[in-house]
């Protein structure tokens, strides 16, 4: 029984020990949401995420593609690689302001910065994403949408 535990952590860490290119984790801002990233090429990411937006019964959904606009590599080489990125996609939402729900489209801009951990494969950032909704006049809370992300690259 010993021999499989080690084997199986010995596989867990040998898998991790390539390049992903695939992430999974949270954003806890303005609301909770499931992040999912697949790096593209030379630092550009995929991030699609999914949630409850301002904890009031509203779900979205955002699809930005980032691109990757200073990387620090040197700057703490034994913690991990700093990076800046900044994106647009775009928004769908069920915005719910009290007495109905509205379906929305809108547009996302993002502007994260963070690090990729070089000893773990966790990637930590802060972020901006604005959202432009276009329907329904729901300009709103869009604006103010910081977030914190920590997610697993597999």
């Amino acid at each position: 029984m010993k021999k499989l535990i080690f084997a199986a952590i010995f596989c867990l860490f040998a898998a991790t020990s390539f390049a992903q290119n695939n992430a999974l984790g949270l954003r806890g801002g303005g609301g909770v949401e499931l992040q999912y990233e697949r790096l593209l090429n030379s630092g550009n990411v995929l991030k699609a995420n999914a949630g409850m937006f301002d904890f009031d019964g509203s779900f979205f959904g955002t699809l930005v593609h980032n691109w990757e606009v200073c990387n620090w590599g040197n700057w703490t080489p034994r913690a991990g690689e700093w990076f800046l990125q900044t994106g647009v996609g775009g928004a769908v939402g069920l915005l719910n302001n009290g007495e109905s729900s509205d379906i929305n489209v809108g547009v996302a801009g993002n502007v994260a910065f963070g690090i990729h951990f070089s000893g773990a494969p966790i990637t930590l950032a802060i972020d901006y994403r604005p959202t432009v909704f276009v329907l329904n006049d729901a300009w709103g809370s869009g604006f103010v949408n910081w977030g914190f992300s920590c997610v697993f690259h597999f």
